[in-house]
């Protein structure tokens, strides 16, 4: 093996170059704006993390995609990247909060340069929320697609996010493996059991219970566990938040109805199981990955409100400079 060559750690970071690249645009129309620069660093930091989060996505999609049976996914080595991952949003958390030491109004100062730029415009970011699920973020953001023309790479950075959009999501990778998980079909038939149980217990309650609205409340309950194990279907203003579009699998009978809901039931029972078993040796690192699951998606929402709120601080009610209608749209995307 030939000698490498020797590196100086300037020299293998290209900090010269990355240190060049912070060119506030109030400096370049003389008007030198003291705030603008950490404005800058910040976006430009996020921007490197979003980065190191697609390259450990890209690595657990990998690993989800090549699995045959559901104890052959390389669970710890998953979870060591969810762990990452969540690092670095708490990371893009604070540092997002950097922001916070600009004092009201600060942003006002230089926002006319960013125009029509906007944060929203962040490829990485929308490739990130694809992969996790938003498959059509982007597509139905029309004024995005309209900022973004202004970007030099602007074919290219569509091409990519549509040809994302037509992947398997990590979402998707996670439901196809609960449905796979064993054991499933006879802790369905015990999970009818315990919710029978519970049903009887409840129609005591509501039996022996004066309190009208105590008794309302049990009889909600036990209707919404009579439409998960008999032919009963719950009036629509008691139907629990998850509708399915096909027969329950806990009960086939159940007519079809048009609801919203994130995972198949099949994916929602075995999460249900994982959490029961979670002190089992089997179940303990599906149950973790399940946990980093739903801490990254806390993050997620943490940092979209955190963002919301240091927008609402510097510009209080008025519109993005890439046209959105800035506080109350960011709110929106929150949830």
């Amino acid at each position: 093996m030939s000698e490498l060559p020797k590196v100086s750690y300037s020299g293998y970071l290209y900090l010269d170059e990355i240190l060049e690249l912070q060119k506030p645009k109030g400096t370049e129309h003389g008007t030198p704006i003291h705030e603008e620069h950490m404005f800058i660093v910040v976006h430009q930091g996020n921007e490197i993390w979003f980065k190191q989060l697609l390259i450990e996505l890209d690595s657990i999609m990998k690993m989800f995609s090549k699995y045959d049976v559901w104890e052959n996914l390389d669970l710890a080595a998953i979870i060591s990247r969810l762990e990452c991952i969540l690092r670095i949003l708490r990371i893009v958390v604070e540092h997002t909060a950097m922001l916070d030491a600009m004092p009201p109004g600060a942003f006002m100062e230089f926002r006319d340069y960013l125009e029509p730029a906007s944060g929203a415009d962040s490829h990485q970011f929308r490739l990130i929320e694809i992969i996790l699920g938003l498959k059509t973020s982007f597509m139905k953001d029309k004024k995005y697609l309209e900022t973004l023309k202004n970007d030099k790479k602007f074919v290219e950075k569509c091409k990519k996010l549509e040809d994302t959009a037509e992947k398997t999501t990590l979402l998707q990778y996670v439901e196809k493996w609960l449905e796979s998980t064993p054991g499933l079909k006879k802790f369905r038939e015990k999970y009818r059991e315990v919710v029978k149980s519970m049903l009887a217990e409840n129609e005591k309650k509501i039996q022996q219970e004066p309190d009208s609205k105590k008794q309302l409340r049990y009889n909600n309950r036990c209707q919404i566990f009579q439409w998960i194990t008999q032919d009963v279907v719950p009036p629509q203003d008691v139907v629990p938040p998850q509708e399915v579009k096909q027969p329950s699998n806990l009960n086939p009978k159940v007519p079809p109805k048009i609801v919203t809901t994130t995972l198949s039931e099949d994916a929602r029972l075995a999460a249900i199981y994982i959490n029961h078993c979670r002190n089992q040796l089997k179940f303990q690192l599906p149950f973790k990955l399940l946990s980093l699951l739903i801490d990254m998606d806390c993050l997620m929402m943490t940092w979209r409100n955190s963002h919301s709120l240091l927008v609402q601080r510097q510009i209080g009610t008025l519109s993005g400079t890439g046209g959105s209608t800035g506080h109350s749209y960011l709110i929106s995307t929150i949830g």
